[in-house]
């Protein structure tokens, strides 16, 4: 099931975390429908090939989406060359790890809640608002079936459970402004991210068991 449609005209979409897994899956139906695609992602190598792959139809911008200067260099880059940026969809991250709270460091915990809270907070903040000025656009945050159901991966959950608050605020705080904000909840998606984890010895095994579909979705599902 396709997360969105185009409209029959171009629309400019950026997409964070968007040079692998979901954001990867994602550029390629904006492209499909008509649309070009700002990315912006700290893998430069990954986000140089889809620009080739794509010509005029991407533009790449490498940034830290927790670094605000970044993030505005990166916005100004990709806005001298698209026109105005009618949607946006947050879906940079960084993988859960699965310590208990015994072995997990402060230092760990801040990094997963800082890269999925503050991230999207920053993201929405710069290129969100720039939306509200123009008085039209649509926010896809990415939140996660962790935000909601319980699971051991005790950052990356209080962030994705973070994101999904902050975005029933922002759609509250920007609602006379014609900017729609929605949040997607995946549950387990086939992504480089879990398949790190199998090559590193984990079982997937219990979590096809789980699943109605008794598989992971696939990222452009």
């Amino acid at each position: 099931m396709e997360i969105f449609i185009m409209a029959k005209y171009s629309q400019s979409i950026i997409v964070t975390g968007g040079a692998s897994g979901i954001g990867e899956s994602i550029v390629r139906l904006v492209i499909k429908k008509g649309g070009r695609v700002g990315i912006i992602d700290l893998n430069q190598e990954a986000g140089e090939k889809l620009k080739t792959e794509f010509g005029d139809n991407v533009v790449f911008a490498c940034a830290d989406v927790c670094n605000e200067d970044q993030m505005n260099d990166a916005y100004e880059q990709i806005g001298k060359i698209l026109s105005t940026i009618t949607g946006l969809v947050t879906c940079a991250g960084v993988a859960p790890i699965r310590f208990p709270i015994e072995e997990y460091s402060v230092d760990e915990f801040r990094r997963l809640l800082d890269n999925h809270a503050t991230g999207t907070f920053l993201t929405c903040k710069i290129i969100g608002s720039e939306m509200a000025k123009n008085r039209g656009g649509s926010i896809v945050t990415i939140s996660s079936a962790t935000a909601a159901r319980p699971a051991p991966m005790l950052g990356y959950a209080a962030g994705k459970s973070a994101v999904l608050s902050l975005s029933q605020s922002l759609a509250v705080h920007w609602g006379t402004k014609n900017v729609r904000v929605n949040t997607l909840i995946p549950g387990w998606v086939d992504t480089p991210f879990i398949r790190q984890q199998e090559a590193a010895g984990r079982d997937l095994s219990p979590i096809t068991k789980i699943t109605p579909m008794r598989r992971m979705v696939k990222p452009e599902e």
